[in-house]
């Protein structure tokens, strides 16, 4: 089954059994966030559309890379119908886990989207196309969030 979030023209789909912690405060920018009963974490942080993109990308890896000490990326290109400004593949360790993420930046006026998708190193390639599908629920996209197998 899927879940739907809708709340000032912001919406998407994500699975009925993940956890969703809508944004703490009414003006931009917001976060919005979805967990897996296993760990995994998407979430997206909506700006105005007047925010450059390259500048909160550059932040969002900056803070990464002070936040996880052996935090490593590389820029990856799009595949498929989503086409971010920028994207990058990225790993890092926290508390003795693998963790693998991609991190996204799209514009779609009014917004910008920053869009992170992580999990464990493990469970990452498995959960790959549910955080796909909510990203593409959320540009626009209606395919259905459905939990792997």
């Amino acid at each position: 089954m899927v879940k739907r979030y809708r709340h000032n023209r912001i919406q998407f789909a994500y699975p009925d059994n993940w956890e969703l912690q809508p944004p703490e405060q009414a003006e931009l920018p917001h976060e919005i966030s979805v967990e897996s009963p296993e760990g995994c974490l998407w979430m997206v942080t909506i700006f105005s559309a007047t925010n450059d993109p390259k500048k909160l990308f550059s932040e969002a890896l900056q803070s990464f890379s002070d936040n996880y000490q052996d935090f490593e990326y590389e820029a990856i290109k799009a595949t498929g119908e989503l086409k971010p400004e920028k994207s990058v593949q990225a790993h890092f360790f926290c508390l003795d886990f693998l963790i693998t993420a991609k991190i996204q930046i799209f514009v779609q006026r009014p917004f910008v989207y920053l869009i992170v998708q992580q999990a464990e190193n493990r469970l990452y390639e498995r959960s790959e196309a549910v955080f796909e599908a909510i990203t593409a629920s959320l540009l626009g996209n209606s395919n259905p969030v459905e939990q792997p197998e």
